[in-house]
């Protein structure tokens, strides 16, 4: 049986969370809340059987296939029948999008795999993983300088914040929230993606109640002035924080509700992955400042020199 594409909906988004599991997988991509906000942007499409699933992206006007899903065992033979699908039936020669580490460990270890693929790096898309007990402490002389500014935010709104945790009901103060963020926002948009997390940020909210997350706000004089959307993958006790926006304009406010989410919705969590910077220097600064314990490597792979 052939490779039929499908086009990427809430309930096959759901469905990734049984074949991430089935081997360590710490990427962004493979929580179904991140390819839910994604998908408009990259046109998702995917395929799935009984051993792998598949999700395939528009890059350059073609379908490519991300990182499949598997278990380690079956990666060769996985590889393999995409890369025949991609040669024979679709004409193209593969390039694969977002593949870890260990993956691309197991390829290098397949006859030709060096002479056939190169190999491209893409520090833009890696993710930064934090070890979950000093985010919520940040004790330590590294985090000096963040729990100062968590403290001075305490000291200067004492008795007039809260963290509160939300869910569906919140949605339109959320909305509201967030449309007041973007018209304060100053932001690097280096490729074109601003509006496209906003767009799968609205969609997501629309089938609220159908997406496994997590949702906590900062109020402060009883008005919404931050929020975060996270999920959790419990086989590696990894807490994925896809959205958060705060205030820009209140000191400390992005500590906080940092800190305050992960105490409340993630208690369980031992590490955090808070996505890529995609390339925002900005962003880059930002998350290295709070002392990732290390770096989620992606990269992509290119097929050469193939007759099709």
């Amino acid at each position: 049986m052939g490779i039929e594409l499908k086009k990427l909906t809430i309930a096959d988004c759901l469905s990734l969370e049984s074949y991430s599991a089935l081997r360590p997988v710490y990427m962004s991509e493979r929580q179904p809340v991140n390819q839910f906000i994604w998908e408009e942007f990259y046109d998702t499409h995917y395929y799935r059987n009984d051993t792998y699933m598949a999700c395939v992206i528009k890059a350059k006007d073609v379908f490519s296939p991300m990182m499949p899903l598997c278990k380690a065992e079956d990666i060769p033979a996985v590889f393999s029948e995409i890369k025949t699908h991609w040669n024979k039936v679709f004409n193209q020669p593969l390039n694969m999008y977002l593949v870890d580490e260990a993956f691309l460990s197991v390829l290098r270890t397949i006859p030709g795999f060096e002479e056939e693929f190169t190999v491209e790096d893409c520090r833009e898309n890696y993710d930064y993983i934090y070890d979950a007990g000093k985010l919520r402490t940040l004790s330590g002389k590294a985090y000096h300088k963040k729990k100062n500014h968590l403290n001075s935010f305490l000291k200067a709104y004492e008795g007039r914040y809260e963290f509160r945790t939300l869910d569906c009901s919140n949605v339109a103060e959320i909305e509201e929230f967030h449309d007041r963020w973007l018209d304060n926002r100053d932001y690097e948009d280096k490729h074109g993606s601003m509006r496209s997390e906003e767009n799968g940020i609205h969609r997501l909210f629309k089938y609220c109640g159908f997406v496994d997350c997590q949702i906590g706000g900062v109020y402060i004089d009883g008005k919404m002035e931050a929020y975060s959307i996270g999920s959790y993958a419990p086989e590696i006790k990894c807490a994925f924080i896809h959205i958060e926006k705060a205030n820009i304009n209140i000191p400390g406010l992005y500590n906080y509700i940092n800190q305050q989410f992960l105490i409340h919705s993630f208690p369980e969590a031992e590490i955090v992955n808070r996505e890529d910077d995609l390339g925002q220097e900005g962003l880059r600064k930002s998350k290295l400042s709070y002392q990732p314990i290390r770096l989620e490597a992606k990269y992509h792979l290119y097929q050469q020199n193939i007759k099709l």
